[in-house]
């Protein structure tokens, strides 16, 4: 006993301290690799191939170098991203101070030209509905490894050392009284619990000291349900309802994924077209003052009557209405557009018009595909 007393108290102190060694930002980094993992594997299991994930957003977003490279207003730090705020106090993980958002390497005196594929980039990388959807998958995922956790085995220590002084006799008495416990508890998933704990005075066995005890104390019990809880489809149903919860966000991201494609491309066209709207009013209005003017003329000179200039004279005023109507929906369109994006809405931004000319030569090829059944 002697021989091995040394290797086994370090072997238990190893055990007791090594649960807590690790730091905030390596538990969190830990349960990123744990979550990663397990989307990975469902991404297997349910479309039979992976992509990557991450719910980490990127620093220099569009929206950053946005607000940066066009000087637009911001009410706060915390509108160029959370790492421009100062460290709060007693943060538990080192940060480093907050570097200034760069100046984007485009020039900021015109607008952003951005085209439909780039759109649907920017919404991925911007849009915080975007965001609130994978962050959905990620937690399921960490849900899933908690109910995992009921089934590991856990390993929990105690050390507790109290140091105490005796003034009531002549003499002073001084001691130290140790009370050292470790233990493993595991459940099986037919609902059967393993628990088992050790409990030894560290002192005593460096001493040697057997006036009491050696110091080294075990126990262990099992507890086995017969009713309440008893039966492996009982046990693992937080488990199993945990593996679906899963499968069920990963679906639900895919669909959101097309979705919001087809929705940013929806708006990305009907933008064009209010575009072509506007356009067409304005051509309209400029055609009906060049109308209004000629009709005046020749009222004045007797060859037009009154009410016919008057009328030429609410038509150049109707027009005008339309080509302002025009351009404030065009503005709300823009407006709802970059709101999907996740861009400020004071961003100058334009879009291709040549998307819209692709997409007609591509309706035109498609119609010219069909047969027209005799």
């Amino acid at each position: 006993m002697r021989r091995f007393r040394g290797l086994y108290t370090a072997c238990i102190l190893i055990i007791i301290f090594s649960p807590g060694c690790l730091t905030p930002s390596e538990y969190r980094e830990q349960a990123n690799d744990v979550a990663a993992e397990i989307i990975e594997q469902k991404q297997m299991e349910a479309f039979g191939e992976t992509e990557p994930f991450t719910i980490e957003p990127p620093e220099d977003t569009l929206r950053r170098l946005l607000l940066v490279g066009q000087d637009l207003p911001s009410s706060a730090p915390a509108s160029f991203g959370s790492d421009q705020l100062p460290t709060p106090e007693n943060w538990p993980e080192e940060r480093e101070d907050p570097v200034p958002p760069r100046n984007p390497l485009w020039s900021s005196d015109s607008p952003l030209m951005i085209s439909l594929d780039e759109a649907l980039q920017i919404g991925a990388r911007n849009s915080r509905d975007y965001q609130d959807r994978k962050e959905d998958v990620y937690r399921s995922a960490l849900r899933l490894d908690l109910e995992r956790n009921a089934f590991r085995a856990t390993l929990a220590g105690m050390l507790d050392t109290t140091y105490s002084t005796d003034l009531s006799g002549d003499d002073s008495v001084t001691g130290i009284v140790n009370s050292d416990q470790a233990s493993v508890t595991k459940q099986f998933e037919n609902g059967v619990t393993i628990a088992s704990s050790l409990v030894f005075d560290v002192v005593k066995m460096l001493r040697g000291d057997r006036s009491e005890a050696m110091g080294f104390f075990a126990d262990a019990s099992i507890s086995i349900p017969l009713l309440r809880g008893a039966g492996r489809d009982v046990v693992t149903e937080p488990l199993n309802q945990a593996e679906r919860d899963v499968l069920y966000s990963l679906h639900l991201f895919e669909r959101f994924k097309r979705t919001y494609a087809v929705r940013v491309a929806t708006d990305y066209l009907v933008v064009l077209q209010q575009l072509d709207q506007v356009d067409n009013s304005e051509d309209n209005y400029k055609r009906l003052i060049y109308l209004a003017k000629r009709s005046k003329r020749l009222g004045d000179a007797g060859r037009l009557e009154e009410v016919q200039v008057d009328q030429a004279k609410q038509d150049e005023l109707r027009a005008r209405d339309r080509w302002i109507s025009a351009l404030e929906t065009y503005d709300r369109r823009m407006d709802t557009f970059k709101l999907n994006l996740g861009l400020p809405v004071d961003a100058r931004i334009e879009l291709d018009r040549s998307e819209l000319q692709d997409l007609a030569v591509l309706a035109q090829a498609a119609l010219g595909d069909l047969q027209v059944p005799e």
